[in-house]
């Protein structure tokens, strides 16, 4: 596994050269060093930026000024595709972070690097009551047990409705853990009733929507329970869950109740756009848009559980967002102060602030109790429903979300998938396709990779 991943860290080494050498540069420090007043400085890598920048640094900041031993000094990274690349090329130097925000997706890299202390350790060490935390969140983060990393800024799926044009052409309001049937319903509703002025519903082409709708199934998306028992040796993309959510869209697009938007970023954004422009009624994505729509929403809208297949219940779905790796080759007082600043993004007051400004929803159980927080959800009970759904979800490997070190490669291969499948193409052909593409990438990297369940640090 080690081979492999110097491997990866010279491959990416090229392209940080390009994109980040100059931030290297700028921020090089020593890991131990000290501000003028004696504190130990922890340099924190993130992906956060716009007015989620702002909230995160007033959090670090109100950390700063609690106490006196330590100063957290957050420097934005980049995107977590690219803070990764660049984090993976400076493993064991003194440029490296003490503390580096990694999204899911990644979970495999920054496991695989070998380069980072398992919080369970301070954990153990400190008798820290993680059931404070959802369970579900923290399912995400742990291997063989153990939990690797601190979760931070998490999300789910769901799906959004603009209640106001639900209203305006007298259809019922989506239930909060709506069937296929009960989407399509309204979907199709609306477009007809709008004449055509408003599409019923979009479903944007990316990898990690298809991944909620069979976990919301209790299907996988590897074998080994999503790789969570033994490492993960063959994809199930082409499930019968698989294709029930696929024909479920192909349908509503037969019907001529949808909208495609096309894949990347440019696609999200239109997607939000025409939504909040009223163009379009229903759309599913992270809970992390709460914070967006809030804002930007002239209309009143619904939000609810992501949905499932008529005749199935509802499983759940897998959290996305990121989490918090202390580097472990720093000095024992640099990881200290890491494990206190986590602490205390943690607590119920950090959580609720966090979630009142960026939409994340907040992991700490007792957020919702404090009154900032407890106010929100009161005017707008929205707020509450990606918390409803882990509630009401079960904990089991589904809902813990795919581990393995192909997760990229499956998700592009899904959205190829997804391309065909909304211009018409056969829906089991296509996921067939995806699925041995994926094999044949899970096969390779397995061939010169070690297992990453034999997580002894």
């Amino acid at each position: 596994m080690k081979t492999t991943y110097k491997k990866i860290i010279a491959i990416v080494a090229a392209i940080v050269v390009i994109f980040g050498l100059g931030f290297f540069f700028t921020h090089q420090q020593s890991a131990s060093a000290a501000d003028n007043n004696g504190r130990t400085t922890i340099t924190f890598w993130h992906s956060m930026n716009g007015p989620n920048e702002k909230v995160l640094e007033g959090l670090v900041d109100q950390f700063n000024k609690s106490q006196t031993k330590y100063t957290v000094k957050p420097i934005y990274a980049g995107s977590y595709e690219l803070s990764i690349m660049k984090y993976a090329n400076t493993v064991g130097s003194n440029v490296s972070p003490d503390l580096i925000q990694s999204d899911q997706a990644n979970q495999s890299m920054m496991i695989g690097l070998n380069s980072t202390v398992p919080v369970q350790k301070f954990i153990d060490r400190d008798h820290y009551d993680l059931s404070q935390l959802y369970p579900g969140v923290t399912a995400a983060y742990k291997i063989n047990g153990k939990l690797a990393s601190m979760p931070f800024n998490s999300s789910s799926s769901v799906m959004y409705y603009n209640q106001s044009l639900f209203k305006k052409y007298g259809i019922p309001d989506l239930p909060l853990s709506p069937t296929y049937s009960d989407v399509t319903k309204a979907a199709v509703a609306l477009t007809q009733k709008s004449k055509g002025a408003v599409k019923g519903m979009t479903m944007q082409i990316y990898g990690w929507l298809p991944e909620e709708l069979v976990a919301n199934q209790n299907s996988l998306v590897v074998n080994h329970d999503n790789g969570r028992q033994a490492m993960a040796t063959s994809a199930t993309l082409n499930s019968p869950e698989m294709v029930k959510s696929m024909n479920w869209l192909q349908d509503v697009i037969k019907q001529n109740a949808f909208q495609n938007f096309g894949t990347g970023s440019a696609a999200g954004n239109n997607q939000s756009a025409a939504f909040l422009a009223q163009k379009v009624g229903i759309f599913m994505q992270s809970s992390a848009m709460l914070g967006q729509l809030q804002t930007n929403a002239k209309f009143k809208y619904g939000v609810t559980f992501t949905p499932h297949p008529d005749g199935t219940k509802a499983n759940g779905v897998a959290i996305g967002g990121a989490s918090l790796w202390i580097t472990k080759d720093k000095p024992t007082a640099v990881q200290e102060g890491a494990w206190q600043f986590m602490k205390y993004l943690m607590t119920p007051k950090s959580q609720a602030t966090w979630q009142l400004g960026t939409g994340y929803f907040a992991v700490n159980q007792k957020a919702n109790q404090v009154k900032s927080l407890a106010d929100a959800i009161k005017k707008n009970p929205a707020l509450a429903v990606p918390i409803e759904q882990l509630n009401q979800g079960h904990i089991n490997a589904a809902t813990a979300g795919a581990f393995f070190s192909n997760i990229q490669e499956e998700r592009q291969n899904v959205e190829l998938a997804m391309q065909q499948i909304y211009g018409g193409a056969d829906v089991k052909k296509a996921l067939d396709e995806a699925e041995a593409d994926t094999n044949t990438a899970i096969s390779k990297t397995n061939s010169v990779s070690g297992n990453l369940l034999d997580y002894k640090r």
